[in-house]
Parts: C-alpha cells; structure tokens; sequence
C-alpha cells in the first residue's frame, strides 16, 4: 500500500481506539540492571508474560492450576491490543511469528529486513497461523542541515556498546531525502506494512521535513 494510505490506515486506527504494542527484550544489559532484572533468560519470560496477558485478554483463566480465574476489564480491541514483536536474532524473528501479530523490523537494510520478515513468516506459517504476520519496520533519521553527523552521533552513542556494529549504523543512517524515498520503495517492494521514521533530534522541525517529503 501507498505512504498516504498507510497514513490514512494509521489514523484510522488511532480514531476508532484501536492499540498496537510493541515488544522486544532489548540487547542492552545496563537496563537490566537498573530495572532490577535477570538478562540471560528475558526472552523465555516475555513469551510467558505474552501468553498469560493473551489469556487475560480473552477472558481465560490467568492460572488455573492456582485457581486464578478471570480478570477484567475486557479490553476494547476483541481479543486485545495488537502485539508487534522486533528482535534480531533468528529467535526473536521466530518468536513473532508464533507469538505476534506481526515483526517489527530495523530498517535500514533492505536484503536484510525481507530476510527478517521471511523468518518471521515461516514461523507464523509453522505455527499453524491464518493469514500472514504484519510487516513492519523502524528506522532512526535526521533532515536537514549536519544531518548525517546528528543522526551518526546519535546512533553511535546510544549504541556505543555494540562496538563497531554502531558506526556501521551510523553509516547507514537515513539523513536525505534520496534515502527516505529510496528506503520507503525499497522496503514496500518485499512488503513492508509499514514503516515508522524515529527522529534522532529534539528539532520540532524534523518532523516537518519527513512531511515535506512523504506528503
């Protein structure tokens, strides 16, 4: 579908209460201390927290070995919010496949993005699942003048712990016109749902400039 009918689609959905989450268990252990958490096991625990908040969501018993029933209120959305799972590890992938309603992709590499997307569509399939998953993608920006040092400055600090993986996405980063319409065709020809633009500055005006561009 079109840029503007993906947009139209978005605000549709915003204005008949319609939810989307999006889930992932992050790769920066520094969170999980500070949360306090366990990090080496975060994948098997969100797969149970999803399950049991489906089980909610449907009116199920919560635990019923433990004699709990029920919880409400019921959710507006008929069987819940929809659950958008991202992740790069061919886990992950597969995990949105068997437990999401869709894969929530990093953006800025096309071939390895419809890669993503076909392991995660192999998993649905695998599972059994109607249909197939919604595809979506999220890629950091910046527009305007200096904008490949602020969006490589950005990216190179907040993924500092990646080593040189983070100047790899730096230079990869989406900072011109050329390469938000070239990544938004590129992306839409493997079947890409939707992508969402995450400015990487506290510029208002960013968003004014993706706007200029998309329409």
């Amino acid at each position: 579908m079109g840029v503007l009918a993906k947009q139209a689609a978005s605000l549709d959905a915003i204005s008949n209460g319609r939810l989307t989450l999006g889930f992932g268990v992050g790769r920066r252990e520094d969170a999980y201390k500070a949360a306090p958490a366990q990090y080496n096991n975060r994948g098997r625990r969100m797969e149970e927290q999803i399950k049991t908040m489906r089980r909610i969501w449907n009116g199920e018993d919560v635990d019923a070995k433990n004699g709990v029933g029920p919880i409400g209120p019921p959710p507006v959305q008929n069987g819940g919010p929809e659950i958008l799972i991202g992740g790069g590890t061919p886990q992950a992938i597969a995990r949105a496949g068997r437990l999401g309603d869709g894969f929530l992709a990093a953006g800025t590499n096309p071939e390895a993005v419809e890669a993503a997307y076909q392991t995660a569509v192999d998993a649905w399939t695998a599972a059994g699942k109607p249909g197939k998953p919604r595809l979506a993608a999220v890629c950091s920006y910046a527009l305007g003048p200096n904008a490949a040092d602020v969006v490589g400055g950005y990216i190179r600090d907040y993924y500092s712990f990646l080593g040189p993986v983070a100047e790899q996405m730096a230079q990869n980063a989406v900072s011109s016109t050329e390469a938000v319409t070239g990544l938004i065709h590129d992306l839409d020809g493997i079947g890409m749902d939707e992508l969402v633009f995450l400015p990487s500055a506290a510029d208002m005006g960013q968003l004014d400039r993706l706007a200029d561009i998309i329409g």
